[in-house]
């Protein structure tokens, strides 16, 4: 089992980006393949796109904000962008979209 693999629990908790802000949406580190999703989707909420790695550079605050980053979430190729907070009305939405698999609880 991974190191961060918490037994008895159905996702992953991951390994951040150590240039992800505080709070509950992150990229999960060394994962990101740059697609570019995250800047088209949201770039106000990601950073990283001259780097190899992208990561959440803030946390999104308004419904807008937040639309913006389920569309990065969705869109992303390889599942990077997870959700590691537990306000309900977010992960009904995760649930209800066929997005679990990128919650940590």
């Amino acid at each position: 089992m991974r190191p961060w693999v918490h037994a008895g629990t159905l996702n992953a908790v991951r390994p951040r980006v150590h240039l992800n802000v505080v709070g509950d949406f992150y990229v999960e580190d060394r994962c990101c393949t740059q697609c570019g999703v995250p800047f088209s989707e949201a770039p106000a909420l990601f950073g990283g796109e001259d780097e190899d790695q992208c990561f959440v550079a803030r946390q999104p605050e308004t419904p807008e904000e937040l639309a913006a980053m389920f569309r990065a979430l969705e869109a992303a190729d390889l599942r990077c962008i997870r959700y590691a907070g537990k306000d309900d009305s977010i992960l009904h939405r995760l649930r209800a979209t066929g997005n679990a698999d990128v919650c940590d609880h």
